[in-house]
């Protein structure tokens, strides 16, 4: 009876320690469940940073893929509007030196023109009086002759008569005819005051499409004020500089990239042996949710 008390009370103690081991093991196992699962929590916000870290660098790159795009295209166009400029400035220099050259001769015709007027009325005048004169003279003579006859000497005073009286005939055709040349010379000098109005138009022309160059020009460099002074000062080199830095960026984002991959990959390896109350063993790992 001692003997099967001992066993019962042996049998008892036993029972105990089997109940605080299986007590300790159920805590263990709901600490590694625990465990686990914060490491199966930890594991998927790992993912869903990874997931929109990569977004991020994706959105990233096609923002700086874009602004590698406007900034080529802007450098494009900064530098045609300065070769426009450049070709304009040119123009307007030409033009401006057309127009001095013009204007010069313009200046010289139009002194050379007054001063053929100028001539010209003097010879008139003088050709004018002096036939005024003889004509006088002549008429003077025909009527001396007139009113004193001489009967001895009619024939010669009618020879003379006659002679005076076509002198005064061909007086008469000379001033006819100088006047015919007048006329011509004031027809030409007409005709050239009219290229004379010409030549002043077509410098007025000249002088409104300098205008409109000037005005384009200003435009221009108004435009060319208006680029971003670091957009103006980058040169291509500085460009290819700026697209290599980026493109090292985006390697080093994706060596993290990797590096995140490789610790998702060791905590996926992560494995832990449980014991269960029933004394049965099984092995805990982490799965993959992706």
């Amino acid at each position: 009876m001692e003997m099967y008390l001992e066993n019962m009370k042996n049998l008892r103690s036993q029972m105990h320690v089997i109940e605080e081991d299986a007590a300790i093991r159920s805590i263990d196992e709901q600490k590694q469940k625990t465990l686990v699962e914060t490491l199966e929590k930890e594991l998927q916000q790992v993912r869903s940073e990874t997931k929109q870290f990569i977004e991020e660098v994706e959105e990233m790159a096609k923002t700086r893929a874009h602004i590698n795009s406007e900034i080529a295209e802007k450098q494009t166009k900064l530098s045609s509007m300065q070769k426009e400029s450049f070709t304009l400035s040119q123009t307007l220099e030409l033009l401006q030196q057309e127009m001095v050259i013009l204007s010069a001769k313009i200046k010289e015709k139009r002194s050379y023109y007054s001063k053929i007027t100028e001539e010209l009325n003097i010879k008139l005048k003088e050709q004018q009086d002096w036939l005024n004169s003889h004509k006088q003279k002549m008429m003077e003579d025909a009527r001396l002759v007139e009113e004193y006859p001489i009967k001895p000497m009619d024939n010669h005073i009618d020879g003379n008569a006659s002679i005076i009286l076509a002198k005064i005939a061909s007086l008469e055709n000379m001033g006819h005819e100088m006047g015919g040349r007048y006329e011509d010379l004031m027809t030409q000098l007409e005709s050239a005051k009219n290229k004379l109005e010409e030549v002043e138009a077509k410098r007025s022309d000249i002088n409104i499409a300098s205008s409109k160059s000037k005005e384009l020009v200003e435009q221009l460099k108004h435009q060319i004020e208006s680029v971003p002074s670091p957009l103006k000062e980058k040169d291509d080199n500085a460009l290819e500089e700026e697209y290599k830095d980026l493109m090292a960026d985006k390697a080093r984002e994706m060596e993290y990239l990797h590096s995140l991959e490789d610790q998702i990959n060791q905590l996926e390896g992560i494995s832990q042996v449980v014991t269960c109350q029933c004394g049965e063993e099984y092995r805990v790992e982490l799965m993959d949710k992706s």
